[in-house]
C-alpha cells in the first residue's frame, strides 16, 4: 500500500482534489478532521488547550469554538507555534494509527492524507510521494473569504504563517494547478493520477 500526500496553502482546493482521488478509489485521511475529533474526545489535550488559550475557547457543551481558538491563536506567532506544539503531536499519531488500520484492511493501494502543513511539520518523508495542490493568491482569497468570512488582511496574516507556495511546488513530486473552473481541476487531478500511477510502480521496481 502507498501512502501520498496531498497538500497546498490556504484556498488551493487540496480538499477537492482529494475528493475526486476519492471518487478514484483512493482513501483519504482528512487530518483537519482527525485534529477535531481529537479534541473532542481526548481529554488530555482539551486540558492542554484550556491552559495555553483560557477556557472561553470552549462551549459550555465542552465543544470546540474553532473561530474563537483561530482568532487567538493567529494573532501572533509565537501563539500560533503554541497551538502547533500541542495539537500536531496527537494528530500525527493518530493519522498514523489510522494508515496502520488502513493497511491492516488491504482494502486500498492508496491513501492520500490531506494535510496543509507537511513540510512546515517536516513529514515529506513519510511518504511515497507528495502533490502540492497551487493557485493564484487572487483565487486564494476570494474561495477562502467565500468559505470563512476573513478580511483579506486576515487570511493573508495566516498564509505568511505557512510556506511559500513556491517553496512547496519545487519540492513536490507533481503538482496540480487550480486555477480553473471544477472541470479543469479535475481532469488536472485524473492527468496527476496516472502519472503518480506510473511514479509509484517505478518507485517499487
Amino acid at each position: 500500500m502507498a501512502i501520498i500526500a496531498v497538500t497546498g496553502g490556504m484556498g488551493c482546493g487540496q480538499s477537492t482534489v482529494c475528493e475526486f482521488l476519492s471518487r478514484m478509489g483512493v482513501k483519504v485521511i482528512d487530518a483537519d478532521l482527525v485534529a477535531r475529533k481529537e479534541i473532542e474526545r481526548n481529554e488530555e489535550l482539551k486540558k492542554e488547550l484550556k491552559q495555553a488559550f483560557g477556557r472561553k475557547i470552549f462551549y459550555r457543551n465542552a465543544k470546540l469554538n474553532r473561530k474563537l481558538l483561530a482568532k487567538i491563536a493567529f494573532s501572533d506567532e509565537a501563539k500560533t507555534s503554541r497551538l502547533n506544539r500541542i495539537v500536531h503531536p496527537w494528530m500525527v499519531a493518530k493519522v498514523i494509527d489510522l494508515i496502520e488500520q488502513i493497511r491492516d484492511t488491504r482494502s486500498y493501494s492508496l491513501v492520500a492524507v490531506d494535510a496543509a502543513l507537511i513540510y512546515e511539520l517536516n513529514l515529506e518523508k513519510m511518504f511515497d510521494a507528495v502533490i502540492v495542490v497551487s493557485s493564484k493568491m487572487e483565487n486564494r482569497l476570494e474561495r477562502i473569504r467565500k468559505r470563512d468570512k476573513l478580511s483579506n488582511k486576515e487570511i493573508r496574516e495566516r498564509i505568511n504563517k505557512q510556506i511559500p507556495l513556491e517553496d512547496k511546488s519545487q519540492w513536490a513530486d507533481f503538482v496540480i494547478e487550480n486555477n480553473g473552473d471544477l472541470n479543469s481541476l479535475e481532469n488536472y487531478t485524473k492527468h496527476t493520477y496516472s502519472k503518480l500511477q506510473n511514479f509509484l510502480k517505478r518507485k517499487r521496481n
